[in-house]
């Protein structure tokens, strides 16, 4: 099942657990009612159709992950309580700050759990004045972190690539206070959601680091969607190499201005540059050279990444063998 939510509510700066990710996801899921009928088009002229919702969810729905600790999502609900949405409505100029959820019943041996969701909740998800995100119900219900679910939601359907400062991605992830090196937010946070990705489901993606001077500041990402056709395409490789390949090809595309004739012409060079590590931050470090150095800039990044084979090549060679 595909859910459609606001460009708002998937940036929203909170800290969730897997539980609670997936109770908001099955309260996005209670929405979906009232899109029925709605083009992509007309979303923007919806106004939030609910107040204070009682919502009931079964709880085997909640731990997909094949658990039966019932206990999990009564103290997730429980955690929920005590997080605070925030919305402003320009068209009032009206501030609002309330709970997710209140009020949260469990009857023993019913095998659900009731609770209300807040207006404010249905105020920032029904808010389509940035834009909106969709995604597929299973697959978000499917992946075994909250940083691996937002990833998704944030990256799906994306066809290129997108930029978003640490500090932002921090804050959005609530993790701003616990990770002060950008390194150890990368190591703890968007790498395992990368991971998780490439193991469980089509949509994945890989990055590129930018620096001002020797500072990471930003993460350009790379969204990919490595399905059957991408399969077939590059034949044997694995998931991880296609995304790698795919996202090499969309720097070249976007960054540098290569047409599609001469990706293709440079085939056979861009597949074996992508299977070097962290190879599209490699390009990003070619491009901050060659702006420096060439006026011939395409020429000069295809020498560059054959110079950047040829090392890896070699230290490959020069590892020890067991």
């Amino acid at each position: 099942m595909e859910l459609i939510q606001s460009f708002l509510l998937s940036v929203t700066r909170v800290r969730l657990s897997v539980y609670e990710q997936r109770i908001i996801t099955r309260i996005v899921e209670h929405g979906q009612k009232a899109l029925q009928g709605y083009s992509r088009a007309q979303l923007k002229h919806i106004e939030n159709p609910f107040g204070n919702e009682e919502i009931s969810v079964k709880i085997r729905y909640i731990l997909t992950d094949g658990t039966k600790d019932y206990a999990k999502v009564i103290d997730a609900c429980k955690a929920l309580m005590s997080r605070k949405f925030e919305f402003y409505d320009p068209r009032t100029r009206t501030y609002y700050t309330d709970t997710v959820i209140h009020n949260v019943q469990h009857l023993q041996r019913s095998g659900e759990v009731k609770f209300m969701v807040s207006r404010v909740f249905f105020a920032v998800m029904f808010d389509f004045t940035h834009g909106y995100k969709s995604y597929e119900l299973e697959t978000a219900l499917s992946l075994p972190t909250p940083f691996a679910v937002r990833m998704y939601v944030l990256l799906n359907n994306q066809d290129r690539p997108i930029t978003w400062s640490v500090e932002r991605l921090k804050n959005m992830f609530g993790v701003g206070d616990k990770y002060t090196q950008t390194a150890d937010f990368i190591k703890k946070v968007i790498e395992p959601a990368r991971k998780a990705l490439v193991k469980s489901c089509a949509n994945n993606f890989t990055y590129t680091r930018i620096y001002d001077g020797q500072k990471v500041t930003d993460l350009q990402f790379f969204p990919v969607k490595v399905d059957e056709r991408a399969k077939r395409l590059y034949g044997d490789l694995s998931k991880e190499q296609i995304t790698q390949v795919v996202a090499c090809k969309m720097y070249l595309s976007g960054d540098v201005g290569f047409t599609s004739k001469e990706i293709g012409a440079n085939k056979k060079t861009i597949e074996t540059f992508a299977k070097i590590p962290d190879a599209v931050t490699i390009l990003y470090r070619i491009n901050k050279r060659a702006m420096r150095k060439s006026s011939n800039t395409k020429g000069y990044f295809i020498s560059a990444m054959r110079s950047e084979i040829q090392e890896w090549t070699q230290a490959v060679k020069s590892l020890p063998r067991h």
